[in-house]
């Protein structure tokens, strides 16, 4: 193992220390504290999924989910898509070990893809709930890994320093709207609203409109 495989896995183990059943037990499951609902997440699936067909104009066939958790996206997806080829990728060695069989979920991280077992390509990426935790070298980083597997569409879910925000969220304070934006293009993503983005090689697969 290299030198930069060697603080990749540090960099990963040293994220996954405090995502243990705890942690998803707290925020997945219980009513108090969860982030979302199954019917919200439902909706927002169905919401992803809808945007990324009209962009292929053609039902979404696999999903690459960085940053899965315990790949909680995996059956709503399944439910909706029932052939899809579902991967997740996951820094928490305890969700791995205990749902990585059943559920296709990789340990890794976003700035380790590279690193991993992937397809070329995705019709559907995506990181939800997890790009705010992250420093901005391994974000820059991991963006663009994933626009170079990006063949549909990149759901990335980000906050900003003029949103607001409500969750776990012990993260390091969000910066401008303008500076994602920048990081985004020099990533190789292009905008197309709803926290949405296609591969700058693809942008002409949308309108002048729907490009933001």
């Amino acid at each position: 193992m290299s030198a930069a495989s060697d603080a990749h896995a540090d960099t990963a183990a040293g994220r996954a220390k405090r995502y243990d059943q705890a942690y998803f037990d707290k925020w997945y499951r219980d009513p108090a504290h969860r982030v979302k609902s199954p019917a919200e997440l439902s909706r927002q699936v169905e919401f992803v999924l809808r945007t990324t067909e009209f962009v292929l104009g053609r039902s979404v066939r696999s999903v690459l989910d960085v940053g899965c958790g315990e790949g909680n996206w995996r059956a709503p997806l399944r439910r909706a898509r029932p052939g899809i080829a579902y991967t997740g990728v996951d820094p928490s060695a305890y969700a791995v070990q205990r749902f990585g069989a059943r559920r296709g979920l990789l340990l890794g991280s976003i700035d380790t893809l590279d690193d991993l077992s992937l397809m070329p390509q995705y019709d559907l990426i995506v990181c939800c709930g997890m790009l705010n935790y992250l420093p901005p070298d391994v974000l820059a980083r991991g963006l663009k890994q994933v626009a170079q597997r990006t063949g549909g569409v990149a759901y990335l879910e980000l906050f900003t320093r003029e949103d607001q925000f409500e969750g776990d969220t012990d993260w390091p304070s969000p910066k401008a709207a303008a500076w994602y934006r920048a990081l985004m293009h020099e990533a190789g993503l292009w905008p197309i609203g709803m926290q949405s983005y296609v591969a700058m090689a693809a942008r002409g697969r949308v309108s002048a409109l729907e490009r933001l």
